[in-house]
């Protein structure tokens, strides 16, 4: 089930569906799958500036495509104060503190009031004191995915570099396979490579080879001469592109 809210200081008639969203919870990570919520569904019209958040005790997050990640062990904690895993209560905790809404003792006094309204008094206290746990234990986490971004916001993408500073592709590596030119060939590193694709301009005979979208897939052996162009402008640490000796052929 999807839900949103609008939070406004005035009085709003508009359902309409949100296309900016400043704020989105996940309140069960096993609904992360092909069947359930996929990653690109989970940040699907996110601000740029948005807030993930999730609550998990997961201290890293794998290919989470949002800037900002926050996370909070919900469940934990409701079912430590209230005895049942209803995470809500400190999901708007964490809320609360995420968006600065109120402080903290403003916002349990309205909320206590309002609980009061409905529930006994032993599960007001029990769903206050998830609440400040929420607030109180929200942190910042980060997305593996957005460690390989992060580490190329300064680089231009293929896409940004001039037509005139490109390399157009070689008759000589059509024609032939340059790769046999040395006794050396460039191994990639798909894990520590972030796609600035700076390697793919330099390189004399087309031997990066890339997917419709511009993202690296491979070097090509047949083409690649060792040259090296590739290693020096990789700017990952360690590299992506290494040169390496190529192994012998027993005959």
């Amino acid at each position: 089930m999807t839900a949103y809210n609008r939070i406004c200081e005035k009085v709003t008639e508009d359902v309409s569906h949100p296309t900016e969203i400043d704020v989105a919870i996940l309140l069960d990570t096993t609904l992360i799958s092909n069947h359930e919520i996929t990653n690109t569904e989970l940040s699907k019209n996110l601000k740029k500036d948005s807030a993930l958040l999730i609550n998990t005790s997961q201290k890293v997050l794998k290919n989470i495509n949002s800037e900002k990640i926050f996370a909070i062990n919900a469940s934990e904690i409701a079912l430590k104060e209230i005895g049942k895993d209803i995470p809500n209560v400190p999901i708007l905790g964490a809320l609360v503190r995420i968006l600065n809404l109120s402080k903290l003792k403003d916002f349990s006094q309205s909320l206590a009031i309002y609980l009061s309204s409905h529930l006994p008094a032993e599960v007001v206290k029990g769903n206050l004191r998830a609440f400040e746990h929420g607030f109180n234990e929200v942190r910042e986490i980060t997305s593996e995915k957005n460690k390989v971004k992060n580490t190329s916001k300064s680089l231009p993408s293929w896409r940004d570099i001039p037509l005139a500073a490109t390399i157009r592709k070689n008759k000589c590596s059509d024609n032939y396979d340059t790769g046999n030119w040395t006794r050396r060939s460039c191994k990639w590193n798909s894990k520590s490579c972030i796609n600035c694709s700076l390697c793919w301009p330099v390189c004399p005979h087309d031997a990066i080879k890339t997917d419709s979208q511009g993202n690296m897939t491979g070097v090509d052996e047949a083409k690649c001469t060792a040259c090296g162009l590739c290693v020096t402008v990789c700017p990952t640490k360690p590299k992506s592109l290494a040169l390496v000796e190529k192994q012998e052929v027993s005959i």
